[in-house]
């Protein structure tokens, strides 16, 4: 059953507690985390946000890394002792073939399985999205013939709460090689919300009873994310740690930038790590990249925020 969203969140002044459990690698935590934070704000302007930052000890990082989470991040023990009214989990770069096979897989099942009775929502970004759709269902993704990268025009099904305010069709970006079928999404009991025939799956939900919202894509990214991920992947190329060169994101860059992306490309190995990354950075600098999809992330998260909560609200307006 579709449910429609609460007309209000929250009153001023009602603390609302969000557990954000990062584990995106090391070079995207900072990042990851002002994305993510912008756009909570953005979901409950006029109420006051709790965030308390988490970590799973089992996912892969630097020495470095853990003792400066270890300053800014409580082990995920203490979400489990103190709760929260909210989740968000984001994912990480797989290690393994299989999401079961995965350092951190028991931990992050226990945390979906914890979820479901314990937070009035959880949002579950990318790769953790397929972590707990395979843990709570069994439901394994599948491997796409090239990655999905580049920002998508997908159309909101029905009259879903997801996009409520909006228009019919939304923008995303994605940024992966694996995704989830409908059909068995469908079949399980998940509602799904945007749907590109390029990508597949967008947005999909189902109550636990907590609302559990799932983002194949990346709706936080800022403008120039999929630029750094492009570049990222095409230094990874020239300096021999992958062997293919990265299409650049689709129905993202200018045609000048696209042309001079194959021209480049011919001369990668070539030129060299240091000279390529200069005429790169240089095609780079010429973009003007914007997040078209901006508002209709906002509307998520606030549509999510709103229907999560709604009970609660009426909680406190009684009390």
């Amino acid at each position: 059953m579709r449910t429609a969203p609460a007309a209000s969140v929250l009153r001023r002044g009602a603390p609302l507690s969000v557990a954000f459990v990062n584990n995106m690698p090391d070079a995207a935590v900072a990042a990851t985390e002002a994305q993510f934070s912008r756009l909570l704000r953005q979901a409950a302007p006029e109420s006051s946000l709790q965030l308390r930052r988490y970590c799973i000890a089992s996912v892969p990082r630097s020495e470095a890394m853990r003792r400066k989470m270890a300053r800014s991040h409580e082990d995920i023990a203490a979400l489990y002792a103190r709760g929260s009214d909210l989740l968000i989990v984001t994912g990480t770069e797989p290690r393994a073939a299989r999401l079961d096979a995965e350092p951190y897989w028991e931990d992050v099942a226990r945390l979906v399985d914890w979820a479901r009775g314990n937070t009035l929502g959880a949002l579950w970004s990318c790769l953790a999205a397929h972590l707990a759709v395979q843990a709570m269902d069994g439901i394994v993704r599948r491997r796409a013939e090239k990655k999905f990268s580049g920002v998508y025009s997908c159309a909101v099904v029905g009259s879903d709460w997801v996009f409520e305010g909006g228009d019919p069709r939304v923008r995303a970006p994605h940024s992966r090689y694996n995704g989830l079928a409908r059909a068995e999404l469908e079949s399980h009991g998940y509602c799904i919300s945007s749907h590109s025939r390029e990508v597949g799956v967008d947005c999909f939900w189902r109550r636990e009873p907590s609302l559990f919202l799932f983002a194949q894509g990346h709706p936080e990214y800022d403008a120039d994310t999929l630029a750094r991920e492009f570049r990222r992947d095409a230094l990874r190329f020239v300096e021999g740690s992958s062997a293919t060169f990265p299409q650049p994101p689709a129905h993202y860059f200018s045609p000048v930038a696209q042309m001079q992306f194959s021209k480049l490309k011919l001369r990668a190995r070539q030129l060299g790590a240091s000279q390529f990354a200069q005429r790169l950075n240089q095609i780079l600098a010429t973009e003007r990249l914007e997040a078209g999809w901006a508002a209709d992330a906002a509307r998520l998260y606030r549509n999510w925020v709103d229907v999560a909560t709604a009970g609660r609200a009426r909680d406190l307006r009684s009390a």
